[in-house]
């Protein structure tokens, strides 16, 4: 009988965490789930905790500071009770279930009780700052009331695909809160600015979670700045190729 491949856990270190926060940083549209969480884990004092290992993930290793890592991983900061499932490892659709599972029964088992997700909306065009959208949504009346509260939207309708979906529909099923965040992202690479947005709005829901925002918007405008000169300058090829 075929049986489908599991998702091992590889315990480093025990922890504490039990009434804190899983935030769930696995890829998705425009990174910005993976860098949001990355700007968590490098702002904070965080250190790993565990690996994920799985024939679902791609076989790579992920060099950091000449040292190797496995495309999935954990890590922690026991004090604020904060953790992050992170991996920049494009993967199968066909392993996000088992994903998802995955960082609810271990937020379940480390009693923890919420998880934060990203899902990103993707958009064709630049926006302005002000333009880009961020809604949220949750299968907690609590906490969609404090977030409506301090001005986030809620996401009423539409679909939330990939491991931030299945983190919803199965949140009850593991009574645990689960919060995604929905966000515009600028289609065809890493979008920093709608990342940034992300981390800012967690760190007042979550004051524990601190990010150092500069670096993101920096690169950001950096590469906002990029796309309007390609853009100019594809415009005035084509331009020029009109009225030869």
């Amino acid at each position: 009988m075929h049986t489908e491949p599991t998702i091992e856990i590889r315990k480093l270190k025990e922890i504490n965490i039990e009434g804190g926060v899983v935030f769930d940083g696995f890829q998705g549209i425009g990174l910005t789930s993976t860098i949001a969480i990355g700007c968590f884990i490098n702002s904070l004092k965080t250190e790993l905790v565990g690996i994920l290992d799985s024939p679902l993930f791609p076989p790579i290793s992920v060099i950091y500071n000449a040292k190797p890592n496995f495309p999935a991983r954990i890590y922690a900061n026991e004090e604020k009770k904060l953790a992050f499932f992170v991996s920049e490892a494009i993967l199968e659709s066909s392993s996000y279930r088992q994903i998802a599972h995955t960082i609810l029964n271990w937020s379940n088992y480390n009693k923890c009780k919420t998880v934060i997700s990203v899902a990103g909306r993707k958009i064709e065009k630049d926006r302005t700052k002000k333009e880009r959208s961020l809604y949220v949504i949750s299968n907690s009346p609590i906490i969609m009331k404090e977030l409506n509260e301090i001005g986030i939207l809620t996401y009423k309708n539409g679909t939330v695909n990939g491991i931030p979906g299945i983190l919803l529909n199965e949140s009850n099923w593991k009574n645990i809160d689960v919060v995604v965040f929905v966000v515009d992202v600028i289609s065809g690479g890493p979008d920093f600015r709608a990342a940034a947005n992300v981390a800012q709005v967690v760190s007042k829901i979550v004051p524990e979670a601190y990010c150092e925002i500069k670096p993101l918007i920096k690169e950001a405008e950096s590469i906002e700045n990029n796309l309007k000169i390609l853009r100019s300058q594809t415009s005035y090829k084509f331009k020029e190729r009109m009225y030869r």
